[in-house]
């Protein structure tokens, strides 16, 4: 290949990404702007659903802890799993 030849692909490569990168930004332009809901809705909803399934993990691991049998069994700690982004929901410090 002629060296004009790469440039030319090289440019017709990176025209191209564009062109999809523009393809998905419209995408998402069209989805954000057929909701009813506006950017504070959306950040009130996803931290509503945060904090329910925290809450729904913490019953979670009450209920386990009760199934095994064991009076003594302790809840030491809560995480979200990583595809959740791995947060520490509760952690019981050691004395």
């Amino acid at each position: 290949m002629a060296h004009g030849q790469v440039r030319v692909l090289l440019v017709d490569r990176v025209v191209g990404a564009l062109a999809a990168a523009a393809r998905v930004g419209r995408l998402a332009v069209r989805l954000a702007t057929r909701t009813p809901m506006g950017p504070t809705d959306l950040y009130a909803a996803l931290a509503t659903a945060k904090f329910l399934a925290a809450h729904e993990l913490i019953e979670q691991a009450a209920g386990a802890a009760e199934q095994t049998g064991d009076p003594e069994a302790e809840i030491t700690d809560i995480r979200t799993p990583l595809w959740f982004g791995g947060i520490t929901i509760h952690e019981e410090t050691q004395r």
